[in-house]
């Protein structure tokens, strides 16, 4: 990564005594966006403002510290404000050149009682949104804390609705759909994930984390502000007991400690939220100094687990699978769970070595894949990892010539788990691996830091065809505007078993018995969707390791397959074109070697238009690879393949039909 500053201007403000009762306000460089903060008797208070509409209400902001009480009454010992305008380059984002624009408020604030503790809160504000976090400095009689929780919260001007995930509990892989709902109607006991995407004034506010590190990751849960209206309220997930002091402890932390940023992400509709989410990396920090990450490449691996769930697991069906993959062009291939361990299905819990079970044969798949140009990535259950030692595993791993590991089942976002991603991606980079993260919490930037942690789940992906109905095109017109903000998801699209939700059976409603080593029926996984939309999804959605989860007999020979050959995992430029939540999606993606990717989804059948002006000057040939309107109602499947030359004065028309998409490669023409 490379970095360039263009300018800071700092302003410093100190007071020579104390002064409780104060407002203070930032605001962003345009102006547009800008973040309130008051102290007072009744507690300090933050509120969100952008274009004249308030956005977030006057909402409390504290601390809910186990073992001594929240902070009094504060009041601003000093302020200091910097503008800051720099630009950095990422090679395995959706986009090249990020910028990083915003204004900053640092208040240093202290009790105006005893015991007169300290506290500092940060705010930022871009023209994009807001982040503020807490930190906790060095002081005289602080050494450590402990927190049950945080006490702040996100009051609403008015009544609003948004797209909310929900889930029962903290112990979970945060795999569930976003759904369209008021703030009334979200129960107090439901967990609410991230982002929450709020319609609010007119516009839209996405909040969410960045940032976390050594703190608890945090849901929302839904409370009732002091205008009798639903707000949101900071919830921790909690350490489990064998790692707390007492019960109900969230975070354990000796001083100085700051907490992730609590961000705002702010728009005028679906798609401007899309475009302001660099704050999520730009709030995160770049990699240790003297870090390199030269060696981290991302790409399309093929995977064996999703059409029969490794019911099929041997050495020759992968090195045929790391064929597939070097003649498709594809950087990698994925081994799921049952390479090691006492059965061909994911090997869960402890106590398990991590050692190829009789007749699996790692050493040669991995010599044979680079003999291919194609690396290797291996399923591992997290506890088989720690118990077999973190370090000790990559390191083995590593020198057998395996790049990546698929680090599954952790199932929490509590500060012990937090610290043990670090502990993995530091262990995985010290060794040059690459990790995938999956049964994982929501992304909160650490790819930024850690730029080997090159994707992760936490979303709820293409994997769940096999036993339901959810994965839907409702639910993959979701993802873009909901889940897709936060960062990468290992979604494993591109299906080329395509159903009409009419006609769709789940595997396991059609016979498959998951896991089960006997049962070799060909009773394979299908998808919801048409072939075009499963095409489109491969290259709309984010993941610099993009896992595709078909097999060559479905592959070899199909429509549309050349669609996905050398296809790329990151972009130069993304632009979205249009689209809403849950209805449809379309985006245009430039790659590193000049070549432009269109790809849309839908729902509802509808024509999109785009004009091409995009283009260079020059002529281009553009492959387009859509519906088939001849098709009939059942065959999904259908596709319309053809190609023609075009120049940036055209526009091209694409007709997407019910549950369906379009893919187009826009490339110079030769001899040009």
């Amino acid at each position: 990564m490379a970095y360039r500053k263009v300018f800071v201007v700092i302003a410093v403000g100190a007071f020579a005594s104390a002064m409780p009762g104060a407002t203070e306000r930032l605001s962003s460089p345009s102006g547009d966006v800008s973040v309130s903060f008051e102290t007072s008797p009744q507690g300090m208070f933050w509120s969100l403002s952008r274009k004249g509409a308030t956005i977030v209400g006057r909402s409390p902001m504290n601390l809910d510290f186990i073992g001594a009480r929240r902070f009094g009454e504060m009041a601003v010992v000093s302020r200091k404000t910097h503008r800051s305008d720099s630009t950095w380059t990422n090679r395995l984002y959706r986009r090249e050149v990020v910028r990083d624009r915003y204004g900053e408020m640092e208040l240093h604030l202290k009790e105006t009682a005893q015991p007169s503790r300290e506290l500092g809160i940060v705010f930022r504000a871009y023209d994009e949104g807001v982040a503020f976090r807490y930190v906790i400095p060095e002081q005289s009689g602080v050494s450590g804390f402990q927190l049950k929780g945080e006490l702040t919260e996100w009051n609403f001007p008015e009544e609003c609705e948004g797209w909310f995930t929900t889930y029962g509990g903290s112990k979970t892989s945060q795999e569930a759909k976003f759904k369209r709902r008021s703030l009334s109607s979200l129960g107090k006991d439901e967990l609410i994930g991230m982002p929450a995407i709020v319609s609010v004034a007119g516009q839209k506010v996405a909040l969410c984390e960045a940032d976390l590190v050594n703190w608890a990751g945090m849901f929302f849960k839904a409370g009732t502000s002091g205008n009798g209206r639903v707000s949101l309220r900071a919830t921790l997930s909690p350490l489990p007991p064998s790692s707390a002091s007492s019960p109900g402890v969230a975070v354990m932390r000796k001083t100085p400690a700051q907490s992730p940023w609590r961000v705002a992400i702010c728009g005028d509709s679906d798609i401007d939220l899309m475009k302001a989410s660099d704050i999520i990396l730009n709030l995160n920090p770049p990699p240790e100094k003297g870090s390199d990450f030269s060696w981290v490449k991302p790409g399309v691996s093929s995977w064996d687990w999703w059409v029969d769930s490794n019911n099929s697991l041997s050495t020759e069906h992968t090195l045929a699978l790391v064929d597939f993959a070097a003649e498709m062009g594809w950087q990698y291939h994925t081994i799921d769970g049952g390479w090691y361990g006492w059965a061909r299905r994911p090997n869960h819990g402890p106590d398990v070595k991590v050692e190829c079970r009789p007749g699996f044969d790692l050493p040669r798949i991995v010599k044979h894949a680079a003999s291919k140009g194609v690396g290797i990535f291996v399923w591992l259950h997290w506890e088989a990892l720690e118990d077999n030692g973190v370090d000790d595993t990559l390191c083995r791993l590593s020198k057998m010539g395996v790049k990546g590991v698929k680090v599954d089942f952790m199932d929490s976002q509590s500060q012990k788990m937090v610290n043990w991603y670090e502990k993995v991606a530091r262990a995985a980079a010290k060794h040059r691996m690459i990790v995938n993260f999956h049964g994982a919490f929501k992304p909160t930037g650490m790819e930024r830091t850690w730029p080997n942690v090159i994707t992760r789940e936490g979303i709820l992906g293409n994997e769940m065809s096999k036993f339901g109905a959810a994965i839907d095109t409702i639910h993959t017109a979701t993802l873009p505007f909901t889940r897709f903000l936060l960062g990468p998801g290992d979604f494993t699209p591109g299906s080329f078993a395509n159903r009409h939700a009419a006609e769709f059976v789940p595997q396991t409603g059609r016979g498959h018995r998951y896991g089960d080593e006997q049962d070799l029926r060909p009773i394979w996984a299908e998808s919801i969707g048409t072939r075009a939309n499963a095409i489109a999804l491969c290259m709309a959605y984010d993941s610099p390791l993009m896992t595709l989860c078909d097999w060559p007999e479905r592959y070899r020979g199909a429509d549309g397959i050349e669609a996905l050959r050398a296809l790329p995992s990151v972009w130069r430029q993304t632009r979205p074109v249009c689209g809403e939540t849950g209805s449809h999606y379309a985006v245009l993606r430039e790659t590193y070697d000049g070549r432009f990717y269109f790809a849309a989804v839908t729902v509802k059948k509808r024509t999109i238009r785009l004009p091409l002006s995009f283009l260079p000057e020059g002529e281009w040939t553009m492959r387009v690879f859509a519906d088939d309107p001849s098709a009939t109602p059942s065959d999904a499947k259908a596709l319309s393949c053809y190609t023609r030359t075009v120049k940036s004065s055209d526009s091209a028309e694409f007709l997407l039909l019910d549950e369906g998409g379009v893919a187009a490669i826009f490339e110079r023409l030769r001899g040009l």
